[in-house]
């Protein structure tokens, strides 16, 4: 049995100052290949960024601590700690998250994690697409895949 506990401030895979965020993977130290898990902070006066959605995963976002703005194409809604959404694959699971607030948000990611995954951003107008997962290290003579970025067609 493998165990993490996420309530621990330690160790955050990813910090990006800029736009005020960290992050705390689950998955890969268990070497995962359905199931991923996320803890993700905002910090006060996180900025929001452009919707996205995927082809190839489903998302669920448990709120811990805070109260966070959530952003799809049918407006903004502020939500509150042990509220959950669900983002399914496709237009239909477009979002994104802010934090305008002077508390911190914290909140814990779920996801299945197909792959190939299409990450698409249709506000500006890009594409990801990756045939594997594009931070697990790819073993030696292993297949490198294709992790490729992809300018999408105007509507």
């Amino acid at each position: 049995m493998q165990r993490l506990n996420f309530l621990a401030d330690q160790p955050w895979d990813e910090v990006d100052d800029g736009e005020r965020t960290r992050v705390r993977w689950f998955g890969h130290p268990f070497g995962t290949d359905v199931l991923g898990a996320s803890l993700w902070e905002l910090r006060p006066g996180a900025p929001g960024g452009p919707l996205h959605m995927h082809y190839g995963v489903e998302e669920m976002f448990f709120v811990l601590v805070g109260t966070p703005i959530v952003r799809t194409p049918e407006g903004e809604a502020r939500l509150a700690p042990g509220d959950v959404v669900y983002f399914p694959e496709g237009r239909a699971g477009l979002h994104d998250f802010s934090n305008p607030t002077d508390e911190p948000v914290r909140f814990l990611a779920v996801s299945s994690k197909r792959f190939p995954d299409v990450v698409a951003y249709p506000e500006r107008g890009v594409a990801w697409v990756a045939t594997r997962h594009p931070e697990r290290p790819v073993p030696e003579g292993g297949d490198a895949g294709i992790i490729a970025r992809f300018e999408l067609p105007s509507e």
